[in-house]
């Protein structure tokens, strides 16, 4: 008997650190993980990717809840969060604890504004999302998945053992614009705090969301938060008397440093989903609160990016971009479709949306030989980035780092404008050398005849003809402005050709047309004869 209790010690004991060594010793690799929950899973008897169904769970809402019925304005969010791991040891010991946890932190941050359900997807899904997550373009077609019919926001968060320490990866995809959110990281030493951590990092994650009513006369755009009448609470004065206020700590409370961003919904006849199209470089910001509206201004890189028809089949909608303090890379690429090239040597000025034409915009350096430069993250969050070759501007592009690692613009490959500046400068002097050789020689050769040194003075004169003439000058500059033309097929590029040699020559008839060679010749000659000047 003591040896059958020795032995069944044992077996216990090393279950249990079977169960919960990696809390134990520390770390677990991803891969011991996996692995342990194969082994686990398989002598169940159920598995799905390695982990099994029992051990996961999700609770859809079978239909639309009552407050989806109400005004837009005082129509809490629904948020589904998934929570997506390897079968960490220790998770699916307290998994359902964790998603209690999260769900109470998540609920003392707003009572009322939304309600968020906490669970896990199905296997395939759970590592899909797993995987990609951190990517440019998660993978999953979520906008015609059953399960999130009836829910405005899905929140993907991956939770990963790395040396000792859970790491915590959140972010959000907007079930109404199809935009998926910055990423929002974070970490846990314990298991106690990790259901308080990810609620953080599910409130930072947040995009609330916005209907675009109208672009009024003077531009303004004219905004209605969602749930704003449900994000707030009641305070009670020192006369016992109730108060209506908001909530502004709460994830749904829209800010005055709120950054938009505006999406167009396009749905068929029967209301299915045909396309969501973010307006690339288009941000728009606050100006002011008038009631349960916001008053926005647009920058964009484009003229009227809200100029489209309103429509029923056609829903301007905008959500809150909240960056992380994390640098963007923008790219720029040439336009042709063919043989698109990275464009080196671009300069990369930005300014703020607040900044008035008499402060001096900052220089972030130029794109390197992959097209390639840093924009660094802002305080106000908004970057106004400026693209500038030589002396033109050639692209605004409002920008905000941090809220996608990666953005591309294509601009026109401007190399004959470039160069034509520099044959344009090149003029400009040659302009300017005639101009002061023609005076310096005309005042040599009036001094030559008062002095009577009329041999000098004819020698003199012979170098003033010698001068290209204007006419001569114009015949090489219209020769030049062919061959500038004929090396770019961009109409906007040989406009500005176009519109520099006009300049230059209008310069040119200014400045260069007059000359005094019939005048010097006559004083020449009558000196010679011996006849007075004229007073």
């Amino acid at each position: 008997m003591p040896i059958a209790k020795f032995i069944f010690g044992v077996a216990a004991v090393f279950a249990w650190l079977l169960q919960f060594g990696s809390t134990i010793l520390g770390a677990t690799t991803a891969d011991e993980s996996t692995a342990l929950a194969e082994r686990t899973n398989t002598a169940s008897g159920s598995s799905i990717s390695g982990v099994a169904k029992s051990d996961f769970s999700w609770t859809p809402l079978s239909e639309a809840p009552r407050v989806a019925a109400r005004a837009w304005e005082a129509r809490p969010y629904q948020v589904a969060v998934w929570i997506c791991h390897l079968g960490l040891p220790e998770l699916l010991a307290l998994e359902k604890q964790v998603f209690e946890d999260v769900e109470s932190a998540c609920e003392l941050k707003d009572a009322s504004s939304w309600f968020v359900n906490v669970g896990t997807p199905a296997g395939p899904t759970r590592n899909v999302l797993f995987s990609s997550v951190q990517s440019s373009e998660p993978g999953g077609d979520f906008e015609s998945d059953p399960m999130l019919k009836f829910y405005d926001k899905l929140m993907v968060v991956r939770l990963e053992r790395v040396a000792g320490t859970l790491q915590v990866i959140v972010r959000e995809y907007d079930l109404q614009t199809g935009q998926w959110g910055p990423i929002v990281e974070k970490s846990s030493t314990n298991m106690g705090s990790l259901g308080a951590i990810v609620a953080d990092g599910i409130a930072q994650a947040f995009m609330p969301l916005a209907r675009i009513d109208r672009v009024d006369v003077n531009n303004k755009v004219h905004i209605k938060p969602r749930a704003t009448e449900t994000c707030v609470r009641v305070e009670w004065k020192n006369e016992m008397s109730p108060e209506i206020v908001p909530v502004t700590t709460s994830p749904v409370y829209v800010r005055q440093s709120d950054r938009f961003l505006p999406i167009i919904r396009k749905t068929d006849r029967s209301g299915n989903l045909l396309s969501l199209d973010p307006i690339e470089f288009t941000f728009l910001t606050i100006d002011k609160v008038e009631d349960t509206e916001l008053i926005a201004s647009i920058h964009s890189t484009h003229r009227a990016p809200l100029s489209q028809r309103k429509s029923k089949r056609s829903q301007k909608l905008a959500v809150v971009i909240r960056p992380v303090e994390r640098p963007s890379t923008l790219h720029l690429v040439s336009t042709d479709k063919e043989n698109p090239q990275p464009l080196e040597g671009y300069e990369v000025w930005a300014r703020r949306p607040a900044d008035t034409k008499e402060v001096r915009s900052t220089f972030l350096g130029k794109t390197d030989w992959r097209g390639n430069v840093q924009i660094p993250p802002a305080p106000e969050g908004l970057r106004l980035i400026y693209i500038k070759r030589g002396a033109r501007a050639l692209r605004k592009l409002p920008v905000i780092p941090g809220f996608k690692d990666r953005l591309v613009s294509s601009l026109p490959n401007d190399d004959a404008r470039l160069f034509s500046e520099g044959v344009i400068r090149g003029y400009s002097n040659e302009m300017i050398n005639l101009v002061v050789q023609r005076e310096l020689l005309e005042q040599e050769i009036e001094s030559l005849i008062a002095s009577k040194k009329f041999d000098e003075a004819d020698e003199k004169l012979q170098q003033y003809k010698a001068l290209e003439t204007p006419t001569d000058m114009k015949r090489r500059m219209s020769n030049e402005e062919v061959r500038l033309k004929s090396m770019t097929d961009d109409q906007r590029e040989t406009g500005y050709i176009t519109e520099m040699f006009q300049n230059l020559r209008v310069l040119l008839n200014s400045k260069v047309a007059s000359s005094r060679e019939i005048e010097l010749q006559e004083q020449l000659q009558n000196r010679t004869l011996g006849v007075s000047p004229k007073k």
